[in-house]
């Protein structure tokens, strides 16, 4: 495929400067909230400690360690991936006191953001050794970055854009190991496997389906399958072993991680939570009015009405799909709080939203080369508008910290349909508040007055021009059931437009408005840079299979 459609360097640079430079620009002004809290500190406090503690305890039932002393709940690779942020953070504060509150926020949010960028670009490679065209493959990954939950989850100090690009990472890697099975490849997909699992232990299912994968396509190739398995799992055990080690410096156990009273060595509870049914939380993440996935990046839909051409040319792409995303998702779907809890959209499904563009990109491939005309501009026409949507969905996603409304919602539900009895909820201590049970988030599930993408529309159309809440809630989603004045005062004055400019650009406005033009412009600099290479790329000639040189067939690849 590299010989049909190769890559230049150059084009991706020029991507990946033009999608950070534009998260950048957007990027939030929110200090590292709930689970992110802990995983800055920890990473603060080991560029200015030199040990593992942070100051919050999160969860507040978290026990300490063995020592006596509090440690973060979070693997130690979505700690370190923070470390250059606070790094950076400390040194900015010596040099620029001045700029110390602005300088914070940005950093605390330069890994997800380099972090989400990377995994577009990882797609972008994907999908042209797939052989995708380079106009196709450069407008999909365009609609993965501002299309999607992607560039919201980019945003945020939480790890779901390294989980994400960890599973992507991976998922290239097992692609390129099925077509050429050597020790480096092997190699190199072992070390994605055990970020992966460092990324989030769950995923070690996924890593298992993808062993499952090679061995089923190389299974007439066994040699080839031992030195896979030896090479990948010779780079994983070290990543592995930091793993286990985390555990036990924090712990005292190796396979103990802070999640429950027994713990796998998947990081699995043992404990309540694990107790939902698995099609009852599946239905939530695809098709529930409060959580679809396809709700929360539209483009989705092109890939369900593509996936039946897709499996058709892609057989065995699908049965990767299967044995690596399936797995992990059955596992989140069987979570008492099924719908990613308190997140924007189902927050469990982000890992897997560049793979499951492939088929939205794959059909824009076909139209672009085949249909001519009205049909043409039709078939297009119809994309174009999925990706618009996309694109403004996950604009509310990012005006809006998800915070905000999931409070005024619950604020809401309780004074309009009245107080839920949490004395028996299975998931939190006795007595111990829950946000993320079921008592707590049914409304945001599965009422339609409480849709999110509806409700930051709704703040969208108010905190910018400072209404207060007595005006604000006139025209609430939930007025369309209910003539009740419903008392949101509480939460709704913590509600802002959720973007660094509007907060400094009166403390700082020399440096605000300097970001302001730059950021953009550079963003705009580099596309046009990146066109232009997708269109030197499209000039070169693709071989027809006769003038190819010949390949062996994948069973038979050397080692």
């Amino acid at each position: 495929m590299d010989r049909i459609f190769p890559a230049r360097w150059r084009a991706e640079v020029w991507l990946f400067v033009a999608i950070a430079s534009l998260y950048f620009f957007s990027t939030s002004s929110a200090r590292p909230w709930g689970d992110a809290t802990p995983v800055w500190e920890v990473a603060d406090s080991i560029v200015h400690a030199h040990n593992f503690h942070p100051e919050t305890r999160w969860p507040p039932t978290l026990p300490d360690g063995k020592d006596g002393q509090l440690y973060g709940l979070a693997p130690l690779l979505q700690v370190l991936v923070h470390v250059p942020g606070a790094a950076l953070q400390r040194k900015l504060s010596v040099w620029f006191p001045e700029y110390w509150a602005l300088a914070w926020r940005l950093t605390a949010h330069l890994a997800p953001t380099l972090l989400g960028t990377f995994c577009c670009v990882l797609f972008f490679g994907i999908c042209r050794r797939l052989g995708m065209r380079p106009l196709a493959a450069a407008l999909t990954t365009l609609a993965l970055a501002f299309a999607s939950s992607v560039w919201v989850y980019s945003r945020y100090a939480y790890s779901e854009a390294l989980q994400m690009l960890c599973f992507t990472g991976m998922f290239g890697k097992v692609l390129d190991v099925r077509e050429r099975p050597t020790w480096r490849g092997a190699s190199i997909l072992g070390v994605w496997m055990g970020l992966l699992v460092n990324a989030k232990p769950v995923f070690l299912v996924s890593a298992a389906g993808a062993g499952l994968f090679l061995i089923w396509s190389l299974r007439r190739n066994w040699r080839a399958v031992v030195v896979v398995a030896a090479a990948a799992s010779a780079s994983a055990i070290p990543l592995g072993a930091l793993y286990l080690w985390y555990n036990y410096l924090r712990w005292g156990s190796l396979t103990f991680t802070g999640y429950g009273v027994a713990v796998s060595a998947v990081g699995i509870a043992a404990g309540p939570g694990l107790h939902e049914n698995a099609l009852v939380g599946l239905w939530g993440m695809l098709l529930s009015p409060g959580k679809s996935i396809f709700l929360y990046s539209p483009p989705l839909l092109v890939s369900l009405f593509a996936f039946g051409r897709f499996a058709k040319r892609f057989p065995y792409l699908v049965l990767a799909m299967v044995l690596t995303v399936l797995p992990a998702l059955y596992i989140h779907a069987q979570m008492i709080s099924w719908a990613g809890d308190y997140a924007w959209g189902p927050r469990y499904t982000v890992f897997a939203l560049p793979v499951l563009f492939l088929p939205a990109g794959f059909l824009l491939d076909d139209w672009l080369e085949t249909l001519a005309g009205r049909r043409r501009w039709l078939g297009l026409g119809a994309l174009a508008l999925a990706f618009l949507l996309g694109a403004g969905v996950t604009y509310l996603g990012n005006a809006i910290y998800w915070d905000h409304f999931i409070r005024v919602e619950a604020e809401a539900t309780q004074a309009w349909l009245g107080v839920p009895n949490r004395k028996g909820d299975s998931v939190s201590a006795p007595g111990a508040p829950c946000s993320v049970c079921f008592e707590s988030l049914y409304s945001l599930h599965w009422l339609p007055p409480f849709q999110h993408i509806l409700g930051n529309l709704w703040l969208l159309t108010h905190l910018p021009f400072k209404d207060d809440w007595v005006k604000a809630e006139k025209d609430a989603p939930w007025r369309r059931y209910t003539n009740l004045q419903v008392d949101i005062h509480e939460n709704y004055a913590r509600a802002y437009v959720d973007w660094w400019f509007v907060e400094y650009r009166q403390p700082f406005p020399k440096l605000a408005w300097s970001l302001m033009i730059a950021l953009p412009g550079l963003s705009l600099a580099a596309l046009i840079f990146f066109f232009r290479e997708i269109r030197r790329i499209a000039r070169i000639p693709r071989p027809t299979e006769r003038n190819l040189p010949a390949r062996p067939p994948v069973a038979e690849a050397p080692c």
